[in-house]
C-alpha cells in the first residue's frame, strides 16, 4: 500500500491481500484496551486512566506499524550534464574569403547575434576560418558551454582534439592548424561523427555541431563507414547533428588548373597530347584565360582559352615531344586576368611522364598471313619504338628452295627442372590472331597463362572468323583469360548501306564506350583528338566493320569499344574490352577488320590506334634505368603515406645474376623539377642529400626470373631520387660504359577537390541533419544553437527510501511506551 504525502514524499506499507487480518486484529486489540480502561477507571483517578489508555494504544500502534514494515520514500529530479561534440573544419578551403557573397547575407553575418564581434577592419570579407573563430568565441557557444560538457575537435583529412578557446586563438593568430601541411588538403568529418558514437565515458553525447563549408572530399585511405551509415547510427542513438554552413554557395572568383591529362609513360621521340583542364569561376563569359605549360628542354608553351558562360571547364591542348629518357615533370600554370583570383594556390599543377628509349618487344602470332596480320605487322614495323617478331603457325608450304618468311613455332619452353625463364617473358606484349584449336595445345595456353598471371605480361587477343567464337570455348585457361563472356557474332543487314559511302560494304561502326572515353589517360588508344567530341566524330567516320564479335564484359573488365547503335541504349555488348589478370592484363578485340580503318586516311587512325595499344600494353614495366636493367616504381607518381613497390628487372646479359645477388635501392630527396615549387624536404632536421633517407633491400621474385622487388616504406609528399646499389654489378656497369641505374619519382598526396570546388555545399550536411533530427544553419544563424539544443537536455529521477520499521529508534519507542505504562500502573497501585 502506498500513501502519497505530497512534495514527492510517499509511505509504503507491506499490506497485501491479508490486510483484513491486520484490521481485525487491530480492532480487537483496541476493543480490549477500551474495556480494560473502563474497568481501571473505577480504581484510579480519571486522568491516570486516560494516560494509561493513551500509552497502551501508542504501544499497540508502534507494534502494528512495525508489523506493517513502513518505508518512507522521497523522490526528486535532477538534470544530467551531457556532452556536446563541436567539430571545426580547418581544411584549406576554409581559408577562402567569400567576396561574392550577397550583400544582405554579408550584413547578417557582420551583425549576427551570438557571435563574437568581427575584426576591426570589417570592410574586408572574412575568411571562413575567421567566421568559425567568431562562432567559437561567441555568446552562443559560451551558453552551450554552461549547459553541456563541450568537446571540441578540429578536422581536415584527420581529426584531432582541441580546446575551444585555444583553437580560436590559433585561428586568429594564423598558427599552423595541423601537424602536416597536406592534411589540410582534404575534408572528412566522419571521425567527428564516430567520436559521438564512442561509448568511452559515462556521460552521454546529446548532440553534434559541425562548423564547416560542407566540402567533404577526403579519399578513403582506410575502410571507414559511409557518411549515410553514420547518420543512421546517430539517428538510432538519438544524437542529432546541427551543421553550421560557413561561407557562400556562390563560388569565389578563382581560376585554377583542375587536371592535367598526360600519359604516365611514353617512348622517346613520341608526340604527346597534353590536355590541361581549367576552371574559371567568377570571370565574365568569354574572358581570356592564359594557360602555360613548362616542358623541360622545350621551354614554356602558351595557349589562351575562353571562360565558359555555363560554368563548364575549358581545355587547353598541347602537343609536345620528349626526347631525353627519364622522368619529366610537366608544370601547367594558369594566369587569371584582372581582377586577380582569390585562391592563387590552385593556379599550378604538375604531372610526371616517364620517357623510355627502350623499344617494346612484341610477339605477333597468327595462323596465316590474313589481311589483319599483314597491315598490323607493317604498322608495327614502321614504329621505331616497337620491335616486332612475327610468327605464323600454319604458313603455306614454301615453293621450291625458298626459305619461310616467318618462324612457324613459338620459342621453345625450357625444361621444367632447369629453372631457366620462359623465352616468352622477353616480350612486353604477345599478340594472338585467329588461331584454331589444332594449333593451340594445353601446353600453349599454360605458357600464355603463366606469362600473363605470373610474369606480368600483356596478352592481346584479336578475333577472326576461322576460330571464333566456338573454338575459344574448348580450353578453360583461354576462357579465363578472355575479358568477356559468351562472345557472339553480331548480325549485319546486307541491305544497310551508308548513303554517304555507298561503295562500302555494310557493316557495324564502333565507338568508344562512355566509361572508357571518360578516362583518356587510362585508354589512350581510344583518343583520336584532344577534344572528346572530335574524337568520337573521328570514330564515327571510320569504315564500318564487316565481321564483329561482341560479348558481355566480365566483372572487373572495362568495355572499350561498343557498336554505334543510337537506337539501342540498353545493349551491354563490348567489341573491345580489357581486364587485369594476375600480374598482367589482357585486351580482347572482337574483329579482324581494323585494317579497314585505313580507308582514305592511311595511317592516320589505324597506326595511331595500334601504336597506342602497344604503348599501353608495355607501360607496366619500370620505365627507367639502362639497357641492361629497368629500375624504379611501376609509375612515376606514387601516393603518399602508403608503401609502394620497387622493381629491378635485369637483362639476361647481366652476368652472375642469381638469387644470391645483393641489391638495394637507396632513396634520396631530389630537388623539385620546378625551381619555384616548395622544397621537397622542408624539414631542417632531415638527412642531408648525401645520406639516403631510406635503404630498401631488393629480393628476388619467386615468380619472375631476373626480377628483384621490394616494398618501399611510405614517404611524405615530395620528389625523390632512387639509385640501384648492387656492389657485384658495379664493375660490370662501369666496364660497359653504363651509368648507375637510377630513377626519379614523385610522392603526392591523394588528389582531392579541396582547392578546386570552393563554393560552400549544403547537400551532404542537409541530408546528415535531416536524418539525425538536427537542423542545418547558415553561419549568420549560429546564434540559434542554444535554443535548438535546449531540448536535448536529459534529466533523471532519484528516489531515497528510509525504512521506519526495523530501526533502533522504533524499538526504543515501543519499549519506552511499555515501560512508562508499567511504571504508571504500579504507581497507581494496579497489578
Amino acid at each position: 500500500m502506498t500513501l502519497d504525502l505530497g512534495n514527492g514524499r510517499r509511505l509504503f506499507l507491506a499490506v497485501g491481500d491479508d490486510a483484513w487480518i491486520w484490521i481485525t486484529a487491530g480492532a480487537v486489540t483496541l476493543g480490549l484496551l477500551l474495556a480494560l480502561s473502563r474497568y481501571e477507571r473505577r480504581l484510579v483517578p480519571r486522568h491516570t486512566g486516560w494516560i494509561l489508555l493513551a500509552l497502551r494504544i501508542a504501544a499497540a500502534l508502534a507494534l502494528v506499524v512495525a508489523l506493517l514494515e513502513p518505508i518512507a520514500a522521497r523522490s526528486w529530479t535532477e538534470r544530467i550534464e551531457g556532452r556536446l561534440i563541436v567539430g571545426v573544419d580547418v581544411s584549406a578551403s576554409m581559408d577562402t574569403t567569400d567576396a561574392r557573397r550577397p550583400p544582405d547575407q554579408a550584413d547578417l553575418l557582420r551583425n549576427a547575434p551570438g557571435l563574437a564581434p568581427p575584426a576591426d577592419d570589417a570592410t574586408l570579407p572574412p575568411t571562413r576560418l575567421a567566421t568559425a573563430s567568431r562562432i567559437l568565441r561567441g555568446d552562443a557557444l559560451a551558453e552551450l558551454d554552461r549547459s553541456f560538457a563541450v568537446e571540441a575537435y578540429r578536422f581536415a583529412r584527420s581529426t584531432t582534439p582541441a580546446e575551444r578557446d585555444a583553437l580560436a586563438r590559433s585561428i586568429d593568430s594564423g598558427e599552423p592548424l595541423t601537424d602536416a601541411p597536406d592534411d589540410r588538403l582534404a575534408t572528412d568529418w566522419s571521425t567527428v561523427l564516430e567520436r559521438a558514437l564512442a561509448n568511452d565515458t559515462s556521460t552521454p553525447v546529446l548532440g553534434v555541431v559541425l562548423l564547416t563549408d560542407g566540402l567533404r572530399n577526403a579519399p578513403p585511405r582506410e575502410v571507414r563507414p559511409r557518411s549515410d551509415a553514420l547518420a543512421d547510427r546517430l539517428a538510432r542513438a538519438g544524437v542529432p547533428v546541427f551543421p553550421v554552413l560557413i561561407g557562400s554557395t556562390i563560388p569565389p572568383r578563382d581560376a585554377a588548373i583542375t587536371a592535367i591529362q598526360a600519359p604516365e609513360s611514353t617512348f622517346s621521340g613520341d608526340s604527346l597530347s597534353i590536355n590541361v583542364e581549367v576552371k574559371a569561376d567568377g570571370f565574365g563569359p568569354g574572358a581570356d584565360i592564359p594557360v602555360l605549360l613548362d616542358v623541360p628542354g622545350l621551354g614554356t608553351l602558351r595557349q589562351v582559352v575562353p571562360a565558359s558562360p555555363d560554368g563548364s571547364r575549358p581545355v587547353a591542348s598541347f602537343r609536345v615531344t620528349l626526347e631525353d629518357p627519364g622522368a619529366v615533370e610537366l608544370v601547367a600554370t594558369v594566369e587569371p586576368p584582372e581582377p586577380p583570383d582569390e585562391r592563387p594556390e590552385n593556379n599550378r599543377r604538375s604531372a610526371t611522364v616517364v620517357v623510355t628509349d627502350e623499344p617494346a618487344r612484341v610477339l605477333l602470332v597468327d595462323a596465316e598471313a590474313r589481311w589483319e596480320f599483314r597491315y598490323l605487322r607493317a604498322a608495327l614495323d614502321r614504329d621505331r619504338r616497337v620491335e616486332v617478331v612475327p610468327i605464323l603457325l600454319a604458313p603455306p608450304p614454301p615453293s621450291g628452295a625458298s626459305e619461310p618468311t616467318f618462324a612457324s613455332a613459338l620459342p621453345p619452353a625450357p625444361p621444367e627442372d632447369s629453372g631457366d625463364p620462359d623465352p616468352l617473358t622477353d616480350f612486353e606484349v604477345i599478340l594472338l590472331g585467329d588461331l584454331p584449336p589444332s594449333l593451340t595445345s594445353d601446353v600453349f595456353w599454360k605458357r600464355l597463362h603463366a606469362y600473363v598471371s605470373d610474369h606480368g605480361g600483356t596478352l592481346i587477343l584479336t578475333s577472326g572468323p576461322r576460330s571464333w567464337p566456338s573454338a575459344w570455348q574448348t580450353n578453360d585457361l583461354a576462357r579465363a583469360l578472355l575479358p568477356v563472356l559468351n562472345p557472339r557474332l553480331l548480325p549485319i543487314d546486307p541491305l544497310a548501306l551508308d548513303p554517304d559511302r555507298a561503295t562500302l560494304p555494310p557493316g557495324i561502326p564502333v565507338v568508344p564506350a562512355d566509361e572508357a572515353a571518360a578516362s583518356p589517360t587510362d585508354w589512350p588508344m581510344l583518343q583520336f583528338a584532344a577534344d572528346p567530341a572530335a574524337s568520337r566524330a573521328a570514330w564515327q567516320g571510320l569504315a564500318p566493320l564487316t565481321w564483329v564479335l561482341a560479348g558481355q564484359a566480365k566483372p572487373g573488365a572495362v568495355p572499350l569499344l561498343v557498336p554505334d547503335r543510337p537506337d539501342d541504349t540498353s545493349s551491354t555488348d563490348a567489341v573491345m574490352a580489357a581486364h587485369p589478370y594476375g600480374l598482367g592484363k589482357v585486351l580482347w578485340i572482337g574483329t579482324d577488320g581494323t585494317w579497314r580503318w585505313r580507308l582514305r586516311v592511311g595511317d592516320a587512325y589505324h597506326h595511331r590506334f595500334w601504336g597506342q595499344v602497344i604503348r599501353w600494353a608495355a607501360a607496366a614495366n619500370p620505365p627507367t634505368g639502362n639497357r641492361l636493367v629497368r629500375f624504379g616504381p611501376d609509375r612515376p607518381t606514387v601516393p603518399s603515406d602508403t608503401p609502394f613497390p620497387l622493381f629491378a628487372r635485369f637483362s639476361s646479359d647481366v652476368p652472375n645474376l642469381g638469387p644470391d645477388l645483393i641489391a638495394a635501392a637507396r632513396i634520396f630527396h631530389a630537388p623539385p623539377a620546378n625551381p619555384d615549387a616548395p622544397p621537397a624536404n622542408p624539414n631542417p632536421n632531415s638527412s642531408p642529400p648525401s645520406d639516403p633517407i631510406a635503404l630498401v633491400p631488393l629480393h628476388p621474385s619467386p615468380d619472375r626470373p631476373g626480377t628483384f622487388e621490394a616494398l618501399s616504406p611510405a614517404l611524405p609528399p615530395g620528389r625523390y631520387r632512387a639509385l640501384l646499389d648492387a656492389p657485384s654489378l658495379s664493375p660490370f656497369f662501369t666496364s660497359s660504359g653504363l651509368p648507375t641505374p637510377e630513377t626519379t619519382f614523385t610522392v603526392s598526396p591523394e588528389p582531392t577537390t579541396e582547392l578546386l570546388d570552393l563554393a560552400s555545399d549544403p547537400t551532404l550536411l542537409s541530408s546528415l541533419s535531416s536524418t539525425t533530427g538536427g537542423q542545418l544553419l547558415p553561419d549568420f544563424s549560429a546564434g540559434q544553437l542554444p535554443s535548438l539544443l535546449r531540448s536535448q537536455t536529459l534529466s533523471r529521477t532519484l528516489t531515497a527510501e528510509t525504512p521506519l520499521w526495523d530501526t533502533p529508534l522504533g524499538l526504543i519507542a515501543f519499549f519506552s511506551l511499555l515501560t512508562a505504562e508499567w511504571l504508571l500502573r504500579k504507581r497507581a497501585g494496579l497489578p
